[in-house]
């Protein structure tokens, strides 16, 4: 009706408003935006290209929003966008699915306050093992027709999902399919990830994070967003040439003199997988779009051992997501790309020269690709109108795709509003003595200004932990999450510092320890230490979703790199105070050689954070 009247000139507020609230988002500011920036074409386009009713969720709506925002208001840069291909399963049939396959009545129940976290796995048991309705699967069908082999992914897009105060980081799963093989083939591996999706809004860490917010008690219903993966086919492989999230405004300096509302990238070669997850020895290359080209590295052996040397590819021999060897990518990879984004490691070259065993060895740098102007300059103007629109700082997710005669590709991904806590500085760091200070740390942290008593602190001995069996490491992660929990539940709230060896949240526990955010979510400051004797590095991690989650939960972060001159740190200080450990987890006692529990009960100890001047403190006031 709504576009028969259209055609006929009338388009009432009236019905454009019911369009929104039904189709795209109860968000009162996305609401406000949508009005200014789409035609009642955009609004038929979309229902055109939608598999049953309800809304298309946040993720979706964010993606489109911030795409017209680039259209109308960013004209001369027209020609490098990518055009989207996208297909949305409205939120109506997450509730068909759950009613179809019985899953009811456990959904009421999980939804009560206490079956919030007890039902919660089996619900997601229930969801992963469902079917769909046939009149459902008939659409699926057809949306795969249209897509043929090229590879999608299946994202999420919940009510609650990228709006303003809460980006659901990380928290629902997205799904690669390689789509690759017969038809009924194809359609399996792809419910089975619309399954997926469904299942991660019972994830433990998910549900953390909606209690956190006071958002337990909210409809959280699914939509789904499919989206044609953007890239190129190399050989078996199928992957952009660079992928990665941007920032328009960043804490993260590389220099003092950096401007933050410039803008920052987190960037990678094939897809973007790399640059939002901590994984093995993996580090995407960070850029501050005030400066683009400028790194960290002072010589070339530093640029390679900080670069990211597995490339996250779609294996079309196999169908399916696969991590690669930067090596094992090479032979596919043209000339012209190569030295768009690696780099020759030429003292390593002459080594093995010198050696008798001449060979290229190669880096990803992505630096001809930040030494493109109109690359970086579209990036910094993209952020910089998302930001002054939205009214509020925001994160993008983008692929760029580039030929060989220098031309690229933009393709924008997802739009969210960014937390980057409260504005203003207002504390300075105190000039501690020695023997009161704990750590005194510059250039190394994140967060913003706070002045914070504490009331404890949880310590890992990083020489212990490497040492304890490598299979029952998880154990620890495990063991953190209890305290987390312990002091999450006193009756009034509890300042408690955790000190970790190595990255907190990674996948690989030879790292790190490869904690949840449910397991760190009540602490108010995390610190990760480096060890030489372990092989511990913390990594400034700035723009992955562990870190967002912790900027959202207000929750201090410090890399506490012992070698550098910048950074202060005397682990004996936190010995000379009661460790309650044992008294804690009396059935863990065999490890209170590798963790401590020292109670700061009446004592004045602080930790600062000078936000303006990356200058953080922890010790006795």
């Amino acid at each position: 009706m709504a576009k028969m009247q259209y055609g006929e000139g009338r388009f009432s507020e009236e019905t454009e408003a019911q369009i929104i609230e039904s189709t795209m988002t109860r968000d009162e500011k996305m609401q406000e935006l949508i009005k200014k920036y789409f035609t009642g074409t955009d609004y038929f386009a979309l229902r055109d290209r939608m598999i049953g009713s309800g809304a298309i969720g946040g993720k979706a709506c964010g993606m489109l929003l911030a795409r017209k925002i680039a259209e109308k208001e960013l004209p001369a840069y027209q020609g490098y966008y990518e055009p989207h291909d996208s297909f949305y399963i409205g939120s109506d049939i997450f509730y068909t699915y759950i009613v179809a396959n019985g899953c009811w009545d456990m959904r009421i129940a999980q939804r009560t306050e206490d079956g919030y976290f007890s039902e919660a796995g089996r619900l997601r048991e229930g969801l992963l093992k469902g079917s769909f309705p046939s009149n459902i699967r008939e659409q699926f069908r057809t949306m795969l027709d249209y897509f043929g082999q090229t590879p999608i992914i299946v994202r999420s897009s919940s009510f609650l999902e990228d709006g303003f105060g809460n980006a659901f980081a990380g928290k629902y799963e997205s799904v690669f399919c390689a789509n690759r093989g017969m038809p009924e083939e194809r359609l399996a591996m792809f419910e089975n990830a619309v399954r997926q999706v469904y299942a991660s809004t019972m994830d433990i860490s998910a549900l953390e994070y909606r209690r956190q917010r006071g958002l337990e008690g909210k409809d959280e219903q699914m939509a789904v967003l499919v989206q044609r993966v953007s890239g190129s086919y190399y050989g078996n492989l199928y992957m952009p040439c660079a992928a990665g999230v941007g920032y328009s405004y960043s804490t993260y300096k590389l220099q003092k003199d950096i401007r933050p509302d410039e803008g920052m990238l987190r960037l990678v070669m094939g897809l973007g997988t790399k640059a939002v997850d901590r994984t093995e020895n993996d580090y995407p290359r960070l850029v501050n779009l005030d400066r683009p080209t400028i790194t960290m590295a002072r010589n070339t052996a530093e640029k390679h051992r900080f670069s990211q040397h597995k490339i996250d590819v779609l294996d079309l021999e196999k169908n399916t997501l696969a991590e690669k060897d930067l090596e094992q990518v090479l032979p596919d990879i043209p000339e012209w790309l190569k030295r768009l984004l690696l780099e020759h490691d030429y003292e390593a070259e002459q080594r093995l020269y010198d050696s008798g065993r001449p060979r290229n060895v190669w880096f990803v740098s992505c630096q001809k690709l930040l030494e493109k102007e109109t690359f970086t300059e579209l990036m910094k103007a993209l952020l910089r109108k998302l930001q002054q629109v939205y009214g509020n700082p925001v994160d993008i997710e983008y692929t760029v795709n580039c030929a060989e005669n220098g031309d690229f590709m933009l393709n924008l991904l997802q739009c969210r509003p960014l937390y980057v806590g409260p504005e203003g500085g207002g504390i300075k760091v105190p000039l501690l003595k020695k023997e009161n200070c704990f750590f005194d740390i510059h250039d190394a942290c994140m967060g913003h200004s706070v002045c914070r008593k504490l009331d404890g602190a949880v310590l890992i001995d990083p020489k212990a932990y490497y040492e304890y069996p490598y299979a029952r490491k998880p154990e620890v992660a495990g063991i953190i999450g209890k305290l987390n929990k312990h002091f999450n539940n006193q009756k009034e709230p509890q300042n408690i510092l955790l000190i970790v060896p190595g990255r907190l949240g990674t996948s690989s526990p030879e790292l790190g320890i490869p904690t949840t955010f449910a397991d760190i979510s009540g602490f108010c400051g995390i610190c990760e230490v480096s060890d030489d004797r372990a092989g511990y590095m913390p990594e400034l991690s700035f723009g992955s979703h562990m870190f967002q989650d912790l900027v959202e939960a207000d929750i201090f972060y410090a890399a506490i790199d012992t070698a550098r001159s910048t950074v202060y740190y005397q682990k004996e200080a936190f010995t000379q105070y009661p460790d309650i450990f044992t008294k804690l987890c009396p059935e863990e006692i065999s490890l209170n050689y590798m963790i401590s529990v020292y109670d700061f009960k009446d004592k004045d100890i602080y930790l600062w954070m000078d936000a303006p001047e990356n200058h953080a403190a922890c010790g006795i006031k």
